[in-house]
């Protein structure tokens, strides 16, 4: 499904409705809750904790991205518990780009009318060649097989969360663990990579600029990643972003497609051609994300 191309498209009452979702199927999930890790645009709620003003309005989702341990999809008990929890929410198959219904999307309407999209995804140790495919299962629910998603197990944050049950059942307070910093961006710089997608850009380069901590914060978590199990995947995931955020001749770097994603992203893609205010305000904010990414980018070679 393809994501909307700028940030008024997205509705703060169905990011919080997502954070329903979230609490509802863990709560359900008895206790296999334990291998089910939130990724994608629901968790800079999460990794950002400060709220406009202090920082900018983060654009939400409406989207619920978990990995799940590819365990699940093969343990019958947890198999037919995830499937009879994603129908008493009202979920259904979802479907692809091209109108065919897939075992790991599903989707909910909202009854403001909005659509929400619960997408499974996994990293089967068995299926190489670092291609994103569905994983083969028995029944009605799969996972989408994503390289290197499976770095979320080892490199992620936890938090409580409470909120209504979808079901009506009141409220519930359930761990939700979530990728961190490292694995966040890593998994948000291969996505931007493959499809292009400005919101990509505009999460990962939002929970770098407002990270606890500040940029150092995030450098130094990256510096502990790269010594550890997942170096090689940090390590591409980085070559990533050098290619999509910075250019040979630094003060080019603003054109390169990154920066100009996330201002288009998240300027609505103004019309800049008819207002030179505009149209500076756009460059600005290039700028201002080429050098926020050449400082990241450059802080973690000058520790290398």
């Amino acid at each position: 499904m393809t994501k909307s191309r700028t940030m008024a498209a997205y509705d703060g009452d169905v990011t919080e409705a997502c954070e329903r979702v979230l609490v509802t199927l863990l709560r359900g999930f008895g206790p296999w809750k334990d291998s089910v890790f939130l990724v994608g645009g629901l968790t800079p709620r999460y990794l950002v904790a400060a709220r406009p003003p202090e920082v900018p309005q983060h654009a939400g989702t409406g989207d619920v991205d978990v990995v799940v341990d590819v365990g699940i999809l093969t343990d019958t008990q947890a198999y037919s518990t995830l499937e009879e929890n994603l129908h008493a929410m009202g979920f259904e198959r979802g479907t692809n780009e091209k109108g065919v219904k897939v075992s790991w999307r599903w989707e909910a309407r909202l009854k403001t009318g909005a659509t929400m999209i619960l997408e499974f995804l996994a990293e089967h140790p068995e299926l190489g060649g670092g291609k994103v495919k569905v994983l083969p299962t028995e029944g009605n629910v799969s996972a989408l097989n994503i390289p290197h998603a499976s770095m979320v197990f080892d490199l992620h944050d936890k938090i409580e969360l409470t909120a209504e049950l979808l079901d009506g059942a009141g409220l519930a307070t359930e761990t939700v663990r979530y990728a961190n910093i490292v694995s966040f961006t890593c998994l948000k710089a291969f996505a931007f990579d493959h499809r292009n997608a400005r919101k990509d850009a505009h999460d990962l380069v939002y929970c770098l600029e407002h990270h606890p901590g500040g940029l150092d914060a995030a450098i130094d978590a990256f510096r502990k990643a790269l010594g550890g199990t997942h170096a090689e995947a940090v390590r591409e995931a980085l070559a990533k972003l050098r290619l999509r955020f910075i250019h040979d001749k630094p003060d080019q770097s603003y054109r390169r497609d990154g920066p100009v994603a996330v201002a288009r992203f998240e300027d609505n893609d103004a019309n800049v051609e008819a207002d030179d205010e505009l149209r500076n305000l756009r460059t600005l904010r290039q700028r201002q994300v080429a050098d926020l990414m050449a400082k990241f980018l450059g802080g973690l070679e000058e520790a290398a």
